[in-house]
């Protein structure tokens, strides 16, 4: 879906176009997740505004120089603090912030017992 309303910047996606994205909301919970790729430490004000709104936020600091990447993360540890969320690494330069409540699944730790399709032995 393509919204009418522009972003702040072009390298910014815009979340919150008054359409919901993924059907219908469960519970109340939003089913939305902002992904800002920062050219500057400026745009850390939308990753700020996102995780307030109980956004998740996955941020991609592969642009930045890495004095601002570093001032973005602690930008992002302060948020997250406050806010009482989480924050985990998920590659290199790429964070995602989560905000309270909301439960980060790391699906190695419990593998499938129906080896389906990949157990091609």
């Amino acid at each position: 879906m393509v919204s009418s309303r522009r972003a702040t910047a072009p390298h910014l996606v815009p979340v919150d176009d008054g359409e919901r994205w993924y059907g219908e909301e469960a519970a109340g919970v939003s089913q939305r997740i902002a992904t800002v790729r920062p050219r500057s430490f400026t745009d850390a004000k939308v990753i700020g505004e996102y995780f307030r709104a109980g956004v998740p936020v996955i941020m991609n600091l592969a642009d930045l120089e890495e004095s601002d990447a570093k001032r973005i993360v602690d930008f992002a540890s302060g948020l997250i603090f406050s806010l009482r969320g989480g924050i985990e690494r998920v590659a290199a330069r790429v964070f995602l912030l989560t905000p309270q409540g909301l439960e980060i699944v790391d699906g190695a730790d419990s593998p499938s017992q129906d080896p389906g399709f990949f157990n091609q032995g």
